[in-house]
């Protein structure tokens, strides 16, 4: 579990650790300058542990991002992924091996294969390490990405999969989460409504 976290606080993952944006003068917190030229206080985790509330897809200054809504006891938090990228993919595709009514263990990963970094997200219950629904070999439906041409040169394309995926979400899913209506409380839990995250931005993740 995260500490030192504000209500609704937003996490992403930056240098394959969660990072959490914090005030200046916080301990153990890292200073650095960011792409667009602000001084941010950020502090780091190799994990956290929460249960799952929501899920929503948000618009912003840094494009379309996934906004998963996690509850520690009595404490909410947000994490922040860009809507097509390794960390979030990886997730969506163990979502359904899921359960929804558990915490669940969440680490992200990054390290360097054949000169590049290879980057990918691990979640855990009750001790065991949960499998993707999704694999090369048993896709499960979920469509191969694509080879288009931009700008005359071949790039891989993953549209169709991101679609797959969300749709998932939507009619597997959020039905899922919305028949679990209470928080570890036991106290109704009100819908999350994501906000703008300062000037996180989930692409400052360099794979």
């Amino acid at each position: 579990m995260l500490e030192n976290r504000a209500e609704g606080n937003y996490i992403t993952i930056l240098g394959g650790k969660f990072c959490q944006r914090v005030p200046e003068g916080t301990e153990e917190a890292v200073t650095r300058v960011n792409k667009i030229g602000n001084t941010v206080h950020e502090k780091f985790y190799d994990s956290f542990t929460g249960k799952l509330e929501s899920i929503q897809v948000k618009d912003g200054n840094y494009g379309k991002t996934w906004n998963f809504g996690f509850r520690d006891q009595e404490e909410l938090y947000i994490l922040q992924l860009s809507y097509s990228n390794s960390f979030s993919t990886a997730f969506l595709k163990i979502l359904p091996n899921i359960d929804l009514t558990q915490e669940m263990k969440v680490s992200p990963s990054m390290k360097e294969v054949d000169g590049k970094n290879k980057s990918s997200l691990f979640v855990n219950q009750n001790g065991v390490a949960l499998k993707h629904a999704y694999t090369r070999d048993n896709p499960n439906g979920m469509p191969d990405m694509e080879q288009v041409t931009v700008k005359g040169e071949l790039v891989w394309d993953d549209t169709k999969r991101m679609e797959f995926l969300h749709n998932m979400v939507n009619t597997l899913i959020l039905p899922k989460l919305e028949a679990v209506p209470q928080s570890a409380t036991g106290e109704a839990v009100a819908p999350v409504e994501a906000k703008p995250a300062d000037d996180i931005n989930p692409d400052e993740i360099a794979f």
